[in-house]
């Protein structure tokens, strides 16, 4: 005897899958509109647009909206750090060489510019974290603001060099780090205070 298709289990596995296509349709709609203001603000700071990291953008963002809850949250501070990441002005990131002007790998490869800018950017971010749910939550929220923030500011970094590409992106991980153990030691600290 064949099994009933509109069986508890099965309607609620076909249930399951509709919820799920679902959510993969909004984040892809989500992950349009982001990757329509990446591009957009790489073309005002005119950063070259290479098809690798719009990809990047596309697929971080579609997962991001995917799986939406803490991860969404925390994407979000995401965004505004890697817009901000994205228009950087060149003479920041390079200071020692005039615009348009990339004569020796000495005078222009210089990590430490970029990794210095992405520590203030990543201890931003953090402190822009959401503080409230318990720490898987709040951990969630940090790699959603870390997959949401490297993903738009790799559009940046394919215009640098290897080297400040990774500081920049060392940069913002070592910064929202430092800046969320802080938070979680505070935290833990004013509760043995509070339980003492």
């Amino acid at each position: 005897m064949a099994p009933d298709a509109t069986a508890p289990s099965s309607l609620e596995a076909r249930a399951r899958r509709a919820y799920e296509w679902g959510l993969a349709r909004d984040g892809l709609v989500r992950a349009l509109i982001v990757l329509g203001l990446s591009a957009l603000a790489a073309r005002v700071a005119g950063v070259p647009l290479r098809p690798l990291t719009l990809a990047l953008v596309l697929l971080a963002w579609t997962f991001l909206g995917w799986r939406r809850g803490w991860w969404l949250r925390g994407a979000h501070v995401g965004l505004l750090g890697g817009l901000a990441a994205l228009v950087l002005p060149m003479s920041l990131l390079r200071p020692c060489c005039t615009p348009g002007m990339m004569v020796c790998e000495d005078c222009c490869a210089r990590p430490g510019t970029c990794a210095l800018a992405g520590v203030a950017l990543g201890v931003v971010l953090a402190a822009l974290l959401p503080r409230q749910g318990n720490g898987g939550q709040r951990a969630r929220a940090g790699v959603g603001m870390l997959l949401g923030a490297v993903s738009i500011g790799s559009v940046r970094c394919s215009g640098l060099f290897l080297g400040e590409a990774l500081g920049m992106f060392a940069g913002l991980l070592g910064g929202a780090v430092a800046i969320s153990a802080g938070a979680w030691l505070w935290t833990r600290a004013q509760g043995a205070a509070a339980g003492g």
